[in-house]
């Protein structure tokens, strides 16, 4: 199979475009946005790159807050291929050249749906035992920072539990990229890693997040992360105690 066999249309706008429009779009469903200029490929749009977008530079257009793909593939490369880069590049989605013109946008969900196959595999298997999270009480600057730091999409929200014997972090919660562009009120201030009235985190996480356990099936995280549409599922026992967490990248690293 190709890229040519699963890629999405993209979503483009022109290099005059506003930005405070293109905030808007990322806040909601897109995740990547392509700037145009007529039919020429400039760069793309991220939610990283409209956090720059504040109230008092709204006048910003769409060129002055792009940036230059780390990756980009052909329609007729093989998908198992272009997971292998998505993977060794670790980005999830890319946007799909033919010449200088833009074709296509491929997420890492789509190589992932085209590879799929039944496994034997557990979530126990493959997931992630040392768990990158936060406190409910951390304020979002810091959470904004950890998440640039590694790259994530999100983090689990924890707090800490005693018991006679041990502590553990239970999870309350999750907070994603998308979470903090759709508050608001949150909006960076003089450089991007700040903003000018940080929240703590539990004023913006998702309260119910989807979550899986370690006995659960492959097929069974896989259906979940294509069902609701998220990246990263935390793995809990117990309860709630965090134990793991397994994402797009950990199941894709199984089939390419």
């Amino acid at each position: 199979m190709e890229v040519r066999d699963i890629m999405r249309e993209p979503y483009t706008v022109e290099a005059e475009e506003y930005a405070t429009r293109i905030r808007a779009l990322l806040r909601q469903k897109e995740r990547i946005v392509i700037v145009t200029k007529g039919n020429k490929f400039l760069g793309m749009i991220t939610r990283k790159d409209a956090m720059l977008v504040t109230s008092t530079k709204s006048n910003l257009k769409a060129r002055e807050i792009m940036s230059q793909p780390v990756l980009t593939v052909r329609p007729d490369e093989e998908v198992h291929a272009v997971g292998r880069k998505l993977i060794e590049k670790d980005v999830y989605s890319v946007p799909v050249m033919e010449a200088s013109h833009i074709v296509g946008v491929v997420h890492m969900e789509d190589v992932i749906q085209a590879v799929y196959h039944p496994s034997p595999k557990r979530v126990r298997d493959i997931m992630t035992t040392q768990v990158v999270s936060c406190d409910r009480k951390a304020e979002i600057t810091k959470v904004w920072n950890l998440m640039e730091f590694h790259n994530f999409t999100g983090l689990p929200v924890t707090e800490e539990v005693p018991t006679s014997h041990r502590k553990y972090k239970k999870l309350v919660g999750f907070i994603t990229k998308k979470d903090i562009l759709r508050a608001g009120e949150i909006r960076p201030g003089m450089d991007r890693h700040r903003f000018t009235h940080p929240p703590a985190v539990e004023k913006v996480m998702n309260r119910t997040p989807k979550l899986i356990r370690p006995e659960d099936s492959l097929d069974t995280c896989v259906a979940l992360l294509r069902k609701y549409d998220v990246g990263r599922l935390p793995v809990v026992q117990n309860g709630f105690e965090l134990v793991g967490i397994v994402d797009r990248e950990d199941v894709l690293k199984i089939y390419v």
